[in-house]
């Protein structure tokens, strides 16, 4: 009996074994892939979010969202005759965000702060995003990734308690145009 009659054809046996390992073998470098994409997802969020987190508490960290937006007329608005918070609260309507609000006022002044003319009469209404961090609420300006990193706040431990409910909503019952 020679060799390959007792021991069968070798290379179709080793071929077969190789094809079963190749497919697991895909598999697996998939899986690890998914975990290094993951991974890498959390890393970079993480850092982007920390990122702009402490740029904004840089510009000015705040008592009450009300507050930002006071300091934000203080700064864009010249001979300020009249300013109203309109409102103050929960970005998201069903309060699920209570860190992440959006501060709307009404601003009778005699210009910008860099000189040019205000229209409609000399009246503007700016609204602003302020978040809350445990030490405060700063204001950020709207973004492409301003929601998203302000909810990844939330996952990274860096959001304040917040309030679920507006502090001043003056829009209730009234007519929601501005400046009139």
């Amino acid at each position: 009996m020679n060799e390959k009659e007792r021991y069968g054809d070798g290379e179709k046996v080793q071929t077969a074994s190789l094809g079963r390992y190749r497919g697991l073998r895909l598999i697996l470098v998939a899986i690890i892939l998914c975990i290094a994409f993951f991974v890498l997802f959390k890393v970079v969020g993480w850092g982007y979010t920390n990122w702009q987190v402490s740029r904004a508490l840089a510009h000015g960290v705040y008592p009450t969202a009300e507050e930002a937006m006071r300091q934000f007329i203080a700064e864009n608005y010249s001979g300020v005759t009249r300013a109203d918070i309109l409102y103050a609260g929960p970005n998201t309507l069903d309060g699920s965000s209570p860190h992440v609000w959006y501060v709307i006022a009404e601003v009778h002044a005699a210009r910008y702060a860099d000189g040019s003319e205000m229209r409609h009469n000399g009246c503007d209404a700016p609204g602003r995003f302020v978040l809350q961090t445990h030490a405060g609420w700063f204001q950020v300006s709207e973004g492409l990734f301003t929601s998203l990193w302000a909810q990844w706040m939330k996952e990274y431990g860096l959001a304040g308690p917040g309030q679920s409910t507006a502090s001043i909503n003056t829009f209730q019952g009234r007519p929601t145009r501005l400046c009139q």
